[in-house]
């Protein structure tokens, strides 16, 4: 079996309810041998009386047995892939990854992602691990160097997606995001352009159901007045930015541009006033990864998927199958033994 994962969580808490009412039947049964101690013996007081202990215990049993199973039903049980189609419970999420220059500075905490840009595309794969357990969510991907670039569309193809951004480095980006052979070389990082092209591949159908995941250093030439227009035509959108910070905030990194007799240094370090703006203009909120590799996956459950989802007919894409109807059947017939056992 696939694992096993669920469309709505928050529904998982109905499970407390099951506790709740265990530790009150323990509480009763006790007071009532209490009270049935007042009598006399406890076995000749409980052969006068016509309730049998053993079938309310096991009417009692199936009975919180049968609330756990509708709760687990409510929060959407999922396993399995099909390829039938249904309604796929999620939110939209466009990526927006960060090519430029800077963030080929090496000043991560991981060895095995030293680079900016390595251990942003590290995070991003551990998101796109979370959320493929889960399924319902579709995501997008856009890239930006000077220029951005839809890399991929909204798509329910996880794999699709974590293909695409492994093509892509600061040293090779997609060349849609370079400058043209007539511009001047430019090194600035395109954070308000990329902005707008993501809220642009939304789908309009489905407003109030959209995030953007911006994952950057936010370093560059002129950026805080580039990155302002992008944060408002989001802002107007009513779409919030969620943004990553990666890189050392505090000591500059050296890159090396040029060759030769021209060859230039420059510190280039984490800008987190930018990305905190952004997030905060947007309703979004700031993930300060900074040296370590962010762990989106685990932060994703917690700011993004616990939000309102919408609801998408996906015949197309194969999706973990809702299995509900195994526990309300299991439920059902619970409750009818509970009503049977019962004294």
């Amino acid at each position: 079996m696939d694992s096993l994962s669920f469309a709505r969580t928050s529904q998982l808490y109905w499970l407390v309810l099951v506790l709740v009412l265990g530790a009150l039947a323990i509480v009763a049964g006790r007071r009532r041998r209490a009270i049935v101690a007042a009598f006399g013996r406890t076995e000749t007081v409980a052969g006068l009386s016509s309730l049998r202990p053993p079938r309310r215990r096991q009417a009692r049993i199936s009975l919180f047995a049968a609330i756990a199973l509708l709760a687990v039903a409510a929060a959407g049980p999922r396993w399995g892939k099909g390829g039938e189609g249904g309604v796929v419970v999620g939110r939209d999420l466009i990526v927006v990854i960060d090519l430029s220059n800077s963030m080929s500075a090496a000043d991560m905490a991981d060895a095995d992602n030293h680079q900016r840009w390595q251990a942003a595309r590290a995070g991003v794969h551990d998101l796109l691990t979370a959320i493929g357990q889960r399924g319902g969510h579709r995501v997008g991907l856009v890239a930006f160097a000077v220029k951005p670039w839809v890399v991929c569309p909204l798509t329910s193809d996880y794999d699709h997606v974590r293909a695409r951004l492994e093509e892509f480095s600061p040293s090779s980006p997609p060349p849609e995001t370079r400058p043209d052979p007539d511009e001047a070389f430019a090194s600035g990082t395109a954070i308000g352009a990329a902005l707008r092209m993501a809220v642009a591949a939304h789908d309009p159908r489905f407003p109030g159901y959209q995030d953007i995941l911006l994952v950057s250093d936010g370093d560059g030439p002129g950026v805080e007045s580039e990155a302002e227009g992008g944060a408002r035509v989001a802002e107007l959108a009513q779409i919030p930015v969620y943004t990553v910070g990666v890189g050392d905030p505090i000591h500059p990194t050296d890159l090396i541009f040029g060759g030769g007799e021209e060859v230039e240094f420059v510190g280039t370090k984490l800008q987190e006033g930018v990305l905190k703006d952004i997030a905060r203009r947007t309703r979004g909120e700031y993930y300060p990864a900074r040296r370590d590799v962010p762990k989106l996956g685990e932060w994703f459950a917690q700011a993004i998927e616990s939000r309102p989802s919408r609801e998408l007919a996906d015949d197309v894409i194969p999706q973990p199958q809702d299995r509900s109807v195994w526990f309300l059947g299991a439920a059902f017939v619970l409750l009818v033994g509970a009503w049977v056992w019962e004294p």
